[in-house]
């Protein structure tokens, strides 16, 4: 129960450290990759379908963008902070470039079955 406790502190603190805004667009990302058609999928105009082969592609760039614009921004401020904010922003870093890396892995067949 100890490590249970434990966990729930060190993802929580991880969480406060990157704030909430933030959180939602790491968690709106995750779900968006989870989300993710495979590459030789159709499109689909009903249903779940339509949410997999069109919604979620559609909203994939976005996510993509928010994710690198807020990392940019992140170093930005970066530039006039204290050592302990600087540490802050680096993890906010971090975490927002592998979660853009991760989500254009998870589209990267998708895209290449447009292209082809």
């Amino acid at each position: 129960m100890a490590y249970v406790q434990a966990f729930g502190t060190v993802v929580g603190g991880y969480f406060r450290q990157l704030g909430v805004l933030r959180v939602a667009l790491l968690i709106g990302s995750v779900f968006v990759m989870i989300m993710a058609p495979g590459g030789d999928v159709r499109t689909v105009y009903e249903g779940m379908g339509f949410v997999e082969t069109v919604v979620m592609p559609t909203l994939a760039p976005l996510f993509l963008v928010g994710l690198l614009l807020d990392a940019l921004m992140s170093r930005v401020w970066m530039s006039d902070s204290t050592p302990d904010e600087i540490a802050r922003l680096r993890v906010i870093i971090r975490s927002e470039l592998l979660v853009a890396l991760v989500l254009v892995i998870a589209y990267a067949p998708f895209f290449m079955s447009i292209a082809a």
